[in-house]
């Protein structure tokens, strides 16, 4: 049974974990995506911002799916698209806070990923008998501390873009086979009519703390619900009523 738990590096020396398998994002329909990440999801799927679960804040996420449990850009054994979030490809692997103040997060890890096999040669070692770090480990650690970071970033981004009013609640509209039309709601977008009615000095505040381009590439990105539309069509999924 999967389950998450501090990585250790007594209790998981002799284990192989099975890295870069982006399988179990098939039952993604959104994931969390960070502001670096902005300007290479725009051309492939929307971005959007969802309310942060426990929290009175929103979350950048990708929108991977119509609806929950379905993944349209994994299909086939591949993935369907030019860039994977690094949220995704950070399994098994994930980041525990102990609270909203936390600064230092512990590296925790799907227990179903781990074996004291090879997972027919695939499996890798995180620490060597010696209980020291391995190549593997080091690169799992720094797309984490990269994440880590692109979190603390991207919390300063919603939080001025709140501040300024700039989320506007909307509905987003996939189309669908049939002549019809999927409704996804609990969506919020920057608008261009509340961009613009900014003041000057807002603007101004905006472009020099970089987000602007941010901005409009979530804009963009939200022409993207055509690539669901047409993923949907090509591979057929499941009908969603």
């Amino acid at each position: 049974m999967s389950q998450i738990v501090t990585l250790d590096r007594n209790k998981h020396r002799k284990y192989n974990v099975l890295t870069g398998d982006i399988s179990h994002s098939e039952t993604r329909h959104v994931c969390q995506v960070y502001l670096s990440e902005f300007s290479m999801l725009a051309g492939q799927c929307p971005i959007i911002f969802l309310k942060s679960k426990g929290e009175n804040s929103l979350d950048s996420c990708a929108l991977l799916g119509i609806k929950p449990g379905q993944n349209l850009f994994w299909q086939q054994g591949k993935w369907q698209g030019n860039y994977i979030p690094a949220t995704l490809r950070a399994y098994p692997f994930y980041l525990h806070y102990k609270d909203i103040a936390s600064t230092s997060p512990v590296i925790c890890v799907d227990s179903s990923s781990l074996s004291l096999g090879n997972f027919d040669g695939e499996g890798k070692r995180l620490f060597d008998d010696e209980g020291e770090v391995t190549k593997t480990f080091s690169q799992v650690s720094n797309l984490l501390s990269g994440i880590h970071q692109q979190k603390i970033k991207s919390k300063e981004f919603i939080h001025c873009l709140t501040e300024m009013e700039l989320f506007q609640e909307q509905v987003v509209v996939v189309d669908l086979p049939g002549n019809t039309k999927h409704r996804l709601t609990g969506v919020f977008c920057v608008t261009a009519e509340r961009l613009n009615a900014l003041s000057d000095g807002d603007f101004l505040r905006l472009k020099e703390l970089g987000y602007l381009s941010a901005i409009y590439a979530h804009m963009l990105s939200l022409q993207q619900s055509a690539n669901l539309s047409r993923l949907f069509k090509r591979y057929h999924a499941k009908l969603l009523h």
